[in-house]
């Protein structure tokens, strides 16, 4: 293969010129994104809204960088089309053509539900670093904040808006903080960090719309409450990015429809990290998104060299100051696993294990990192814990 054209360029974009490159220092690459900025991970977008990192920090990549991987990287150039049978590529101003692969790492986009009161201003979501540039600015200038979503980026922006002097508060519909990776023990424990920190969060209301003339003045429930606050931005998850695979005829579920070597529908045009979905699999995580990316790298170079054998879903994370660790299985509805739970409210942390057939399958470290390594490891190596059991949860 001589040249491979890629469609995005976030994480999984940037994964894949590194293993392309160490395949083939010789293939030409070219990079097209609808951003005006080189690349950024998306995790520094909240360190630069709390002030940790300067606009320059947060970039990881800048173009010297892939000129020197002697990539062609195409700056706010949105891709509207792919003629799959040939393999060009159609942006506003040219057609691209000549390539052996294309690889779309298109990403994902903000889930917003149909609130009344979205066009209204001061209403943000966080998506991209010019997002990231309006929201800390409007900071600036609001009374208080208010997120809507009480996922990772809701938490994380929270934490973030209040180390710049903010006054945040996170509502979410569901009973918990981090539904998705935390039970409602652990959940209980990142609340407490939080108001620590003087992060409120309330659970259980279900926003419906936000109020206020010509700029928000707060959010009202489906039960009639209302909060008051002057910045609203709506964090309700994410949905994998298929509107580009959609117009260009591309097999599409959830998200773009791949085999276990990455390739979608057409034949060699791949797809990974968070626009891409496997056998019913779908993660919005850096995990995901740096495995499908490697193995779509090495298939555009040799179809059937790589194949995708899934991941172990797991979250790392730092907020207000506790480190918290999510891996593998988590929530229990079956009689076959149990749990042991380890909690400490004085202390902040709270630790548990998932256990099926004497072997840890999952498990949550709240306030310690080398738990967290520990509980990590345990999964990682599927090892029998029958007679370590009572200490599980003790640092090696």
């Amino acid at each position: 293969m001589t040249k491979a054209g890629i469609i995005g360029n976030g994480v999984a974009a940037t994964a894949a010129i590194r293993e392309l490159k160490t395949l083939d220092s010789d293939i030409k690459i070219d990079v097209f994104s609808d951003e005006r900025h080189a690349y950024y991970p998306k995790p520094s977008l909240m360190e630069y809204v709390g002030g940790v990192r300067t606009q320059e920090e947060v970039i990881r990549y800048n173009q010297d960088w892939y000129e020197n991987q002697d990539v062609n990287l195409h700056l706010a150039t949105p891709v509207t089309h792919i003629d799959a049978g040939i393999r060009s590529l159609t942006t506003p101003s040219k057609i691209y053509t000549g390539y052996d692969a294309l690889l779309l790492a298109v990403g994902s986009y903000p889930f917003v539900p149909p609130f009344e009161g979205l066009d209204k201003k001061n209403v943000h979501v966080m998506r991209t670093f010019d997002d990231a540039i309006d929201i800390k600015e409007a900071v600036a200038g609001a009374g208080r904040e208010i997120i809507v979503g009480g996922g990772i980026l809701g938490i994380e922006l929270a934490a973030g808006i209040k180390k710049i002097g903010g006054d945040p508060i996170v509502v979410t519909n569901v009973d918990r903080l981090l539904p998705i990776q935390l039970d409602g023990g652990a959940s209980e424990i990142l609340r407490m960090h939080l108001e620590n920190m003087g992060v409120t969060s309330l659970m259980g209301f279900t926003c419906t719309g936000v109020v206020g003339d010509d700029a928000a003045a707060g959010v009202v429930s489906s039960a009639g409450d209302s909060i008051d606050g002057d910045l609203i931005v709506i964090a309700t998850g994410v949905r994998s990015n298929v509107e580009l695979a959609r117009r260009s005829n591309l097999t599409i579920r959830r998200g773009i429809e791949v085999d276990r070597f990455m390739q979608t529908s057409a034949p060699r045009i791949y797809a990974a990290g968070d626009c891409a979905e496997c056998d019913g699999e779908w993660y919005g995580i850096i995990p995901w998104a740096l495995e499908t990316s490697k193995i779509a790298a090495r298939n555009m170079i040799d179809h059937g060299s790589a194949r995708f054998e899934g991941i172990t879903p797991a979250n790392t994370l730092k907020v207000a100051g506790i480190d918290l660790t999510s891996i593998g299985k988590v929530h229990i509805e079956t009689p076959e696993y149990e749990q042991i739970i380890s909690v400490d409210r004085e202390k902040g942390t709270y630790y548990k294990a998932v256990i099926k057939g004497n072997v840890v399958v999952g498990g949550i470290s709240l306030g310690n990192r080398q738990v967290a390594m520990r509980i990590r490891q345990l999964v990682t190596k599927a090892a029998d814990v029958t007679d370590i059991r009572a200490s599980l949860f003790e640092p090696e």
